[in-house]
């Protein structure tokens, strides 16, 4: 039998071996240069007929603008987009300010500005990217937490600034490097927030500082070991927010601390004990901010705090009711942020308050 085999594999090892040939023996062209001035469109194009210095395209976009990569600096005032920051060539899915003006920019790429990074990067307040800070995760960041001389890293890698870390890590924030500091969580963290100098890390993870610990945990800030409180969830916790006395946890869990908590609830940070607050969501929590004496909430919910509500929520801090502030979007909100007088927000949504706003947009804090 294996007589007759010996001819056709024969053959197929010298034809491979000639295929290589071809290959190697191939001149190497380089892709021609990118012209970062040409706008883009923000969907498909299906053709393009070019006629003497003007370029006629057509397909299923409804916008045409410069091109920004897939991140960009946006006034708060403004909304004029910062042409000068450098590109990123892939997604970006975390954002903080260094405090100099500058900024660490997470998420699943592989350059940005033209120069080699991959998921994380640092740039500085003069718009280039750091040469010498290159923490390189091998995988997808989620979230990125200052505090001081650190920056707090969560996600989906298992190696950052040079060591082994499972899906968390403490960097350095003058050299990219790793610290001591290692949680070793056995699955991808989502969220950071650090309070009253205690580390609380959520995600999908069921063990996290040498402890069992199903989707939220306090971590030491110096060892990183996994203190007593143990909240339990039976499902992802995404959104984390502090205030004073409070963390506010969201995500897509139905229960928390042994008690039912339809993807939303709150717990005393001095005693880890669960409040009787609760907004009782009907859909995933994505995101959570607290600003002034109220907390707001984004996600995929139509009803939050006893009101219909879709996306967005003004919550009373102490009751756990929505307020009447009402943004009346039409989609689903993922990201928050907010300054003195107003609230940004992105997601997948399309009209706010009865105008076009095509999945970012600000709400006025005192109005909606």
């Amino acid at each position: 039998m294996f007589k007759y085999l010996l001819m056709p594999l024969t053959l197929i090892g010298l034809f491979i071996t000639f295929f290589h040939l071809l290959v190697y023996a191939a001149p190497i062209v380089s892709p021609p240069p990118i012209n970062e001035s040409l706008w883009v469109a923000n969907d498909r194009v299906h053709t393009a007929v070019v006629t003497g210095d003007t370029l006629y395209i057509g397909g299923n976009f409804s916008y045409v603008g410069p091109s920004t990569g897939f991140g960009a600096a946006v006034d708060a005032s403004t909304a004029a987009v910062d042409l000068e920051m450098p590109r990123v060539n892939g997604a970006v899915t975390a954002v903080v300010p260094d405090g100099t003006g500058g900024w660490y920019i997470g998420g699943e790429f592989t350059a940005v500005g033209g120069i080699p990074r991959t998921n994380l990067v640092h740039i500085l307040a003069n718009k280039t990217v750091n040469p010498n800070w290159n923490p390189a995760p091998n995988q997808a960041v989620s979230i990125l937490t200052v505090s001081g001389p650190t920056i707090y890293v969560g996600g989906h890698f298992t190696t950052i600034g040079g060591q082994s870390r499972n899906y968390i890590a403490a960097l350095d924030t003058t050299t990219g490097n790793a610290t001591a500091w290692n949680p070793n969580a056995s699955s991808s963290v989502l969220n950071i927030l650090i309070a009253d100098s205690v580390v609380y890390a959520s995600g999908i993870f069921t063990s996290i500082g040498g402890q069992t610990r199903n989707r939220l945990a306090a971590l030491d800030i110096t060892t990183g070991q996994a203190t007593a409180w143990d909240p339990n969830a039976n499902s992802t916790v995404y959104a984390l927010a502090a205030s004073a006395d409070t963390l506010y946890v969201g995500g897509f869990f139905g229960q928390i601390a042994g008690q039912p908590r339809n993807r939303i609830a709150a717990f005393d940070l001095t005693s880890g004990v669960l409040k009787a607050w609760n907004p009782n969501a009907n859909g995933v929590v994505y995101t959570l901010i607290f600003t002034g004496d109220k907390l707001y909430a984004g996600g995929a919910f139509t009803q939050i705090g006893g009101q219909t509500r879709t996306g967005l929520a003004e919550i009373d801090a102490v009751s756990g009711g929505a307020t009447p502030w009402n943004a009346s979007l039409n989609g689903t909100v993922r990201r928050l942020a907010s300054n003195d007088s107003t609230l940004y927000m992105g997601g997948w949504f399309t009209l706010v308050g009865g105008q076009p706003r095509r999945h970012l947009a600000a709400i006025d804090l005192v109005t909606a």
